[in-house]
């Protein structure tokens, strides 16, 4: 394939919204920045089909497509099932875990994965032409289990806000129930347990007084869990314990920027995580975070854009009070720190090009890319 000639990607995942977590939400801005460089994406979701006749009507309708190069997007469900009979028809495939070969992740539902892993999984695997990695941590994952795989690693993108803050966002979920002007700590996300939030939540039962002292509010906005989360917090409440916390539904477009505008900082003690698009989105608005090693992002430690928040509640209790502790100069100067870090590494038209370079060696257009790891 000429270098010249652009790849036309066809992009698969099971759904395009929340059922499908932070892989929709990437999936869906990877396509815009892969528009805005010229490409011409697809994308086509499993849950459309009915689940009886899912995964033949998908692998028709892929086929009947005829794309030049098939991405898709996460692993266990319909998508992979029908992976090698779209590389035996002859079709490219790059796959991306989105972090779900990480140990952690594997480790959730052990037993019934082992058993997929054998039934269609390492073979859809080993039929792509190369994996996707969204960090070196998720790659050297991804080769312990298929050691001979071409992987690049590619982050997802983030893009930043405003410079200046749209005086028409929304107020954000809280504004009824925290009063003005006080720091909000905000998770944003799926309410999982691989999320960390039964030991964050023991956290800050530890660290309550400290937070009443300084003021802080933890804002825990979600979904996913058909609200038992809600359910468990006000039954602490009404034992008089976990103050000063609050539990909110989803939020999306504006409302989810006036989240990460209104709040003073951004917590995500995760157990398992690819690369996840939550804390990179906080980052660029310039919060300081509080982060497990699990997130994959050890450079945000480095820089100081973060501070380590593994997820065990004392050592999460003593995270949090460091957080308490800093000055509002030290939190500025590490937002800063972060948002400089994501503007550089994690742009979406960085990742663009990236993608199209991928796509365009699978094809034979020229020299593999430096970020391609060979097995």
């Amino acid at each position: 394939m000429p270098n010249s000639v652009l790849p036309l990607p066809f992009h698969l995942s099971h759904a395009a919204d929340a059922a499908d977590g932070g892989i929709a939400i990437a999936v869906a801005e990877l396509i815009a920045a892969q528009q805005a460089a010229s490409l011409d994406p697809a994308w086509l979701t499993a849950d459309r089909f009915p689940p009886r006749q899912r995964d033949r009507a998908l692998c028709s309708a892929v086929l009947e497509a005829a794309p030049e190069v098939v991405h898709i997007h996460g692993l266990w469900r319909s998508p992979t099932r029908i992976a090698h009979s779209l590389a035996a028809s002859g079709l490219p495939l790059v796959i991306a875990p989105h972090g779900m070969l990480d140990p952690g992740a594997l480790a959730i539902s052990r037993r019934k994965k082992q058993l997929v892993w054998h039934l269609w999984e390492r073979r859809a695997l080993q039929a792509a032409r190369c994996l996707h990695a969204l960090c070196p941590a998720e790659a050297a994952a991804i080769r312990a289990l298929i050691p001979r795989a071409p992987i690049a690693v590619i982050p997802n993108g983030v893009a930043l806000p405003d410079s200046a803050p749209s005086a028409t966002l929304p107020p954000p979920p809280w504004a009824q129930a925290i009063p003005a002007g006080e720091p909000v700590l905000l998770f944003l996300g799926r309410f999982h347990r691989k999320k960390g939030l039964d030991p964050l939540m023991q956290a800050w039962q530890v660290a309550s007084a400290s937070a009443a002292r300084s003021g802080w509010w933890l804002a825990l906005v979600g979904y996913g869990d058909d609200a038992a989360l809600a359910r468990q917090v006000t039954a602490a409440q009404a034992r008089g314990e976990l103050p000063r916390l609050r539990v909110f539904g989803p939020v999306f477009g504006a409302e989810k920027a006036a989240a990460l505008t209104a709040a003073a900082g951004f917590v995500l003690p995760s157990f398992s995580e690819g690369l996840p698009m939550a804390a990179l989105e906080a980052m660029a608005h310039r919060l300081p975070c509080l982060l497990s090693a699990a997130c994959n992002l050890p450079e945000a430690f480095a820089i100081r854009a973060a501070l380590p928040a593994e997820p065990e509640p004392l050592a999460l209790a003593t995270a949090l009070q460091q957080l308490f502790a800093l000055s509002p100069a030290e939190r500025v100067a590490m937002g800063a720190a972060g948002q400089s870090h994501v503007a550089a590494h994690y742009s979406w038209p960085r990742v663009a090009v990236q993608t199209r370079d991928l796509y365009q060696w699978i094809l034979g257009g020229g020299e593999r890319p430096a970020f391609v790891e060979l097995g």
